[in-house]
């Protein structure tokens, strides 16, 4: 496979992926928004743009993080690379540059998604709230997992297709669980209470609630949320469970076994997968889970990077 080809799969992955996810955290912050008080209004938005990444820009941009600005920004700003708009925008043209490796499905879906999502006037929607907006997003990029699904080869593309959404998705899952139990826990008094309420919203975010309810039954605590997100084998939002993904789509990629590794990317990977089979929530905790998931979000982001050192760069011959 051409580097190029492999690039652009692993990035319209990482797109799509990250559009979901976006619209998910911002489609469940405004209805938990609206069952609380007004005084805990602004603490709500704050972490969805430290969870972005984009804090500086948004500052540069905006007064403060209230509802109308942060919806704005994540969802439609063309100057912000990782609004959903952008996102989709990317992850359409990284299709369109490869139409003969993927299925006809898969670019007449992302196609429509791009449209239907640049059909929306950003005006009537910030005013109308961010769910019917969020709602056509988040279905949009399930449509798409499915059509990838049923219809593309288990080959060398799907596997970075698999690396690229599963990569994005365990970074995504690490910045939530650090903001949001930082702001619940650690935050001013007006977020401090062990709010069922909250704790739902964030399991909401990434799809778990249901499962938190299966795995561990009523009342929702702090420390089995993270535990849940952090280290459950089989959700698939959680960390372990796609960097596990991951290790399994470089192996496929480079042919290597259990117990080997080909690249740098590959040794990271297992790495990871390794320290999360392996600990537990209570020592990742006693160690501190700021700087845990901050080891996380390192070690994926060198695996990103190392990606693209073996697979997408030619190497300058001098």
């Amino acid at each position: 496979m051409l580097s190029r080809i492999a690039e652009s799969l692993f990035w319209l992955a990482r797109y799509i992926e990250r559009a979901e996810g976006t619209a998910r955290i911002l489609d469940v912050n405004y209805h938990m928004l609206l069952e609380q008080s007004q005084q805990s209004y602004r603490l709500r938005w704050e972490p969805l743009i430290v969870m972005a990444g984009e804090e500086d820009r948004f500052r540069k941009l905006y007064g403060e993080a209230n509802a109308a600005n942060v919806f704005e920004f994540l969802a439609f700003r063309s100057d912000n690379p990782s609004s959903i708009l952008q996102c989709i925008s990317k992850a359409r043209e990284n299709a369109r540059t490869i139409r003969d490796r993927i299925s006809r499905e898969m670019w007449e879906d992302i196609n429509g998604l791009f449209h239907l999502a640049n059909s929306f006037v950003p005006r009537d929607e910030i005013a109308a709230g961010p769910h019917r907006f969020c709602d056509k997003i988040k279905f949009g990029a399930h449509r798409f997992h499915g059509v990838t699904d049923a219809t593309l080869p288990r080959d060398e593309g799907w596997h970075f297709l698999r690396v690229g959404w599963s990569l994005e998705r365990a970074e995504m899952t690490a910045r939530l669980v650090d903001v949001q139990y930082h702001n619940l826990l650690d935050g001013p008094p007006a977020a401090n209470a062990l709010d069922n309420h909250q704790w739902m919203a964030v399991l909401r975010s990434v799809g778990a609630y249901e499962a938190y309810h299966r795995q561990y039954h009523p009342p929702i605590e702090p420390e089995k949320v993270a535990e849940m997100l952090i280290l459950h084998s089989q959700h698939p939002h959680s960390i372990r469970f796609n960097s596990t993904e991951v290790q399994a789509g470089l192996r496929a990629v480079s042919g290597s076994g259990v117990g080997t590794y080909t690249n740098e990317a590959e040794r990271i990977a297992g790495r990871l997968v390794e320290r999360l089979s392996y600990d537990r929530i209570v020592d990742i905790f006693q160690q501190g889970l700021h700087g845990y998931l901050n080891d996380v979000l390192r070690m994926c982001g060198s695996i990103g990077l190392d990606i693209a050192r073996t697979y997408f760069y030619y190497a300058v011959v001098a």
